[in-house]
C-alpha cells in the first residue's frame, strides 16, 4: 500500500484497509486538497471506493461530496476537497467488494 511519500493515514475494519495521504502536503486551510488512496480487502484484494465525503464536526456545515477517479488495482485519487476552516473534520469512505459494502470514517484535525 505504498502511497509514494511515506506519510499518510490508515483506516481499517474487519474487512477493509484504506491508506491515504493528502496532496499537496501539508494541508492548508481553504486550499484544494486531493487524496491519494489505496483501498483493499484485508486479504489484499483490490476493493472499490464507491464514494468519499467530508464534513466539519465542530460546526454544522454542508457535507462535501468528492470526485473519485482511478480504481486500477485499488488505487484512487479523490478531488474536490477543501478544508474551509480549522477544526475537526470527518472523512467518510464507502467501500465494497465481493465481501460486502461498508462505510469507514476517519477524523482529521486541521489547524
Amino acid at each position: 500500500m505504498d502511497l509514494g511519500h511515506g506519510t499518510g493515514w490508515v483506516v481499517f475494519s474487519e474487512r477493509y484497509m484504506i491508506a491515504f495521504r493528502p496532496d499537496p502536503m501539508p494541508i492548508e486551510v481553504g486550499e484544494p486538497v486531493s487524496l491519494i488512496m489505496n483501498v483493499c480487502t484485508k486479504s489484499g484484494e483490490a476493493a472499490e471506493l464507491v464514494k468519499v465525503g467530508a464534513e466539519r464536526l465542530d460546526e454544522k456545515a454542508p457535507a462535501q461530496d468528492l470526485k473519485v477517479s482511478g480504481g486500477i488495482d485499488g488505487r484512487y485519487r479523490v478531488d474536490g476537497l477543501s478544508f474551509l476552516a480549522p477544526g475537526r473534520w470527518e472523512i467518510e469512505f464507502d467501500v465494497r467488494s465481493v465481501e460486502g459494502s461498508e462505510e469507514l470514517t476517519h477524523e482529521i484535525i486541521v489547524k
